[in-house]
């Protein structure tokens, strides 16, 4: 198995991986597990060497279609996780 893509939490993984699943790419998490709080943590997401290319593939598509649910906005949204509003990268 190769290394996908590293995300910040269990949640994140597990709804990547089931999200990989859902379209027929096997997928594991490399990593601590989760312990009895919750800590920030950080997992790998690994997939079939010869799913790898595919698995990029509908990642990318997914990134793409949630910039147009957004809006077609790049970047952080005022009042958003980006940082506070009106607040404008240097």
């Amino acid at each position: 198995m190769v290394r996908l893509t590293t995300v910040g939490s269990t949640f994140e993984g597990r709804v990547l991986v089931a999200r990989l699943g859902a379209d027929g790419i096997l997928a594991q998490l490399s990593g601590a597990p989760d312990g009895p709080y919750p800590l920030p943590r950080t997992l790998d997401v690994l997939v079939e060497a010869d799913q790898a290319e595919e698995a990029r593939q509908l990642l990318l598509a997914d990134q793409v279609e949630a910039v147009f649910d957004d809006g077609g906005e790049i970047g952080p949204q005022p009042g958003g996780a980006g940082g506070p509003e009106g607040c404008e990268p240097g």
